[in-house]
Parts: C-alpha cells; sequence; structure tokens
C-alpha cells in the first residue's frame, strides 16, 4: 500500500505462493487490492496470483466508468428540475487517490439540500425506481444496476443521540458561503468532519477497512491547506473522538508512511500528553490495527431471523471497547437510542452491516 500511494516499489522479501494468496484476499476484504495491483506488479509474484490481482484493476476501472456515467446522468436529471446535489464518500473520495479509478466503491451516495423530497419524486417519474425508505438518513433505489442512496441527512440522527449536534453542525458548513474562501473553508471542514465521523459510526457498529484509513490519510493530506483545523480538533474534542483520531494517524504514520496533517498534532496534547510517544497505548493501537485490517469475530455474521438478532445483542456487548472511544454519550442512553431506532425501523435490525 505505502508503494501503491508512492509510486515506488516495495521491498519484500520473497513468498509462497499460499501467502501471496493469502496477502491477495485480505486486500480483497479491505477493498484496496485494485489500489495495491500496479505495486504487486513490480514484484516477484507467481503467476496464478499475479493475474487475478491485476484483473481486480480492470474490474474497478469498468465500474468506475460506469458509475460516474450513472452519477453524471442522475445529477443532469436533477439539474433540469433545479435540484441541486452534492456528491458524498467514495466518488467524490476517489478524486484524492493516484489513481482515481482504483479507488474501489460500491453505493452512490447523494445529497439533494432541501429538495429530497423533491429528488425522490423525480427518481420514481423519470428515473422509473422504486425508492425504498428502510433507512434512518436516506432513501434508496438501483438505477441501472447502481444502488443509489438518497441522504436527506448526513448522519442517523437517532443513533447515537449526539450526532442530532454534529448534523447540524454539518449542515451549518454546508451550506454557509459568504464568500469564496469561506465557502472553500467551510465546505473542506464538512469533508473532514463528515468523512470521520462516518468512520466513527462504522468503526463502533462494526468495522471499518484499510479503504477508510486511506480515505482519511488521503483526505486530511488533500484539504491540509483549506480547511479550519482548530474547528476540526474542537469538534473532535467535544464529542469524545481524540483517541480514536490519534490510533488513525499512529497507524497511517508507521504504516503508510506519511503524517496526517501536521495542523492536527495539538491532538496529541489532547490526550493529556504532548510527548506523541507516551500518548496512547500501544497495545491500543495494535488492536484497533488489527482490527482495521481482520476486522473480528463479532463484526461478521451470516445468520439469519432470530439468531442474527441474538448476534446482534451479544455483539453490542463486545464492542462496547469501541463505542467508548467514538462516542461520548452515556452507555444507557446509547442502549435507549439503539433500541428505539431499530423499533422506528424494524428491517434496520437485520441489516447485514
Amino acid at each position: 500500500m505505502r508503494g501503491a500511494l508512492e509510486g515506488t516499489i516495495p521491498e519484500v522479501k520473497r513468498l509462497e505462493t499460499d501467502t501471496w494468496w493469502r496477502m491477495f484476499r485480505l486486500l480483497q476484504q479491505n477493498h484496496v487490492a485494485a489500489l495495491t495491483a500496479d505495486a504487486m506488479s513490480k514484484l516477484d509474484v507467481p503467476r496464478e496470483v499475479k493475474i487475478p490481482w491485476l484483473a481486480e484493476c480492470d474490474k474497478a476501472e469498468r465500474w468506475h466508468r460506469y458509475q460516474q456515467e450513472v452519477q453524471t446522468e442522475i445529477i443532469g436529471v436533477m439539474h433540469q428540475r433545479g435540484i441541486p446535489t452534492l456528491v458524498l464518500k467514495g466518488t467524490h473520495l476517489a478524486q484524492y487517490y493516484p489513481q482515481p479509478e482504483l479507488r474501489e466503491f460500491g453505493d452512490l451516495d447523494l445529497y439533494f439540500y432541501d429538495k429530497h423530497d423533491e429528488a425522490d419524486r423525480v427518481a420514481r417519474e423519470v428515473l422509473k425506481v422504486e425508492v425504498s425508505d428502510d433507512a434512518h438518513h436516506h432513501t434508496k433505489y438501483n438505477y441501472r444496476g447502481v444502488t443509489v442512496e438518497s441522504h436527506y441527512d448526513f448522519l442517523n440522527t437517532h443513533y447515537p443521540p449526539s450526532n442530532r449536534r454534529y448534523e447540524a453542525l454539518l449542515k451549518e458548513l454546508i451550506s454557509t458561503s459568504d464568500s469564496h474562501s469561506s465557502f472553500i473553508t467551510h465546505h473542506s471542514s464538512f469533508e473532514v468532519l463528515f468523512l470521520l465521523r462516518h468512520m466513527a459510526c462504522h468503526f463502533a457498529a462494526s468495522r471499518i477497512t484499510l479503504r477508510d484509513l486511506v480515505d482519511w490519510a488521503l483526505t486530511c493530506r488533500a484539504l491540509e491547506d483549506k480547511a479550519d483545523w482548530t474547528l476540526v480538533e474542537k469538534t473532535i474534542e467535544d464529542y469524545g473522538m481524540t483517541e480514536f483520531v490519534a490510533a488513525l494517524n499512529t497507524i497511517a504514520e508507521q504504516r503508510l508512511g506519511f503524517s496526517i496533517s501536521q495542523r492536527l498534532e495539538v491532538l496529541w496534547c489532547a490526550v493529556g500528553l504532548a510527548d506523541k510517544s507516551r500518548c496512547l497505548d500501544v497495545s491500543l493501537v495494535h488492536k484497533i490495527e488489527h482490527d482495521i485490517v481482520y476486522g473480528s469475530k463479532e463484526a461478521d455474521n451470516k445468520a439469519d431471523g432470530w439468531e442474527r438478532l441474538g448476534w446482534k445483542l451479544r455483539r453490542w456487548q463486545a464492542l462496547a471497547w469501541k463505542r467508548r472511544m467514538v462516542f461520548n454519550d452515556p452507555p444507557a442512553r446509547l442502549l435507549f437510542a439503539s433500541l428505539t431506532s431499530h423499533a422506528e425501523k424494524p428491517q434496520s435490525i437485520l441489516h447485514k452491516m
């Protein structure tokens, strides 16, 4: 991955074929197989592994072109009807990658500001799709084989409860445009803070992957001179995410080979220690790194029905350490909010995340 991001040839000792296979499958599970394929091609990798690995590039590039085509069509349809569109997450973050077409993604995430209902009506009447309302913060439909999430909120404002205040901050940032310079600053701050909270929520609910770590590192680097880092730092501390961010930055620096924005160095002091080397428990960083790369037995389960519901309750207990790192809501309030959220949208109980 370092070789892919730096455009260099990785230094990797000779490995057995089985080891290469395991590495390839692990990178697939982390959604970065296509990203690493070019760096891999410069190494002495067995042909039977190299061919399917390189095929990941072709698959990612074709899907990228196709999804961009669908995205452009939907935005065009909405624009003709006076509906503004903001592209979120994957297809937007790809621009920060050395080769945008190698950033793997699945869903298309769109935000229509205060015209979400009108956008869904257009989707039904013009795009001729069936719109589902199973989630709290977006509706969903499939258009030409692409799953589209039509956001009316950036976050699930039902869980955790603190997301309501966070959502208000995000919407304030995205709507502020007093001047061109402030527009850039506010939108860049929005990007960093939205990406961070989105990752934190997924981390607490199940897991994040190496793709998420790369997204975070490249976004911070791209927006280093644009975002309001004072606001970013204050928000991180106010919402109890300091340890989480410090761990991400440590892993990115040690494993990916470049430091997250120097503007965030004060985060080390926010944990209570100015000395970076003593700021975080090393075992905690390793635990988070292992969870990112490999996941955990609590993070995935193929069961259905009541068996899956029982597993979700067990997972809730097992992942308490993650919630403590990213949410500062009281535990009892978190549990109540989770139950209420599922009660309002029963389909989410069996969601595969």
